[in-house]
């Protein structure tokens, strides 16, 4: 056999190969890769919309001496108060219910660890029967270093890690206004561990 013809044929089995095996492959794996960059796009929406609404919240409040003066301007003003209210509502309502897709869109466990506690601690304090500024300001408080961590350029190392110190302070002082006296929920021990 000329060596022209083997060359022939082996360019030919390995065009057959890669159009056969490879290329199926990358196209599963970049469809992978797409679906967790839309989540953490999605995520990062989300986390925005936090802050924004709860900037909002906490920026304009209501004088009194308006409610005399002009009733109807104030009856538009809690209307749209209560809007944002809602938007914050629904937002963390939407990341509980899609908290596996967040948080399966992180390679580490740590990464997954806290998009799963930013989302419970979220939904958790708009749930409770706090006054709405304290809910804007937690909330803020909470989005404002996840922002940090994973939507911050890379190279900003030092605002990553005093965004995580931030994050844990913040979720240790989250029920510090509350009384003395009331039932809070006891953390898990931990994920369950397989049976040998």
């Amino acid at each position: 056999m000329h060596p022209w013809i083997s060359s022939i044929l082996l360019s030919g089995a390995t065009a057959l190969f890669v159009g056969l095996v490879v290329t199926p492959r990358l196209e599963v794996r970049n469809k992978r890769v797409r679906l967790a960059h839309e989540a953490r796009d999605e995520f990062s929406r989300r986390v925005l919309v936090i802050l924004s609404a709860s900037a909002r919240l906490r920026e304009m409040s209501i004088p009194e001496a308006l409610a005399e003066r002009r009733p109807a301007l104030v009856e538009k003003l809690r209307a749209e108060r209560e809007r944002w209210v809602d938007q914050l509502d629904d937002v963390t309502r939407y990341m509980v219910g899609n908290m596996e897709t967040f948080g399966l869109s992180y390679a580490t466990e740590r990464g997954r660890d806290l998009v799963g506690r930013f989302v419970t601690h979220s939904r958790a304090f708009m749930l409770s029967e706090r006054a709405v500024e304290t809910k804007a300001e937690r909330l803020a408080a909470l989005a404002g270093p996840i922002q940090n961590i994973f939507f911050t350029r890379r190279w900003r190392v030092i605002t990553i890690v005093r965004s995580f110190e931030q994050f844990e302070r913040v979720v240790a002082a989250l029920d510090e206004d509350l009384p003395n006296d009331a039932i809070l929920p006891v953390p898990s021990p931990g994920p369950p561990q397989p049976t040998a």
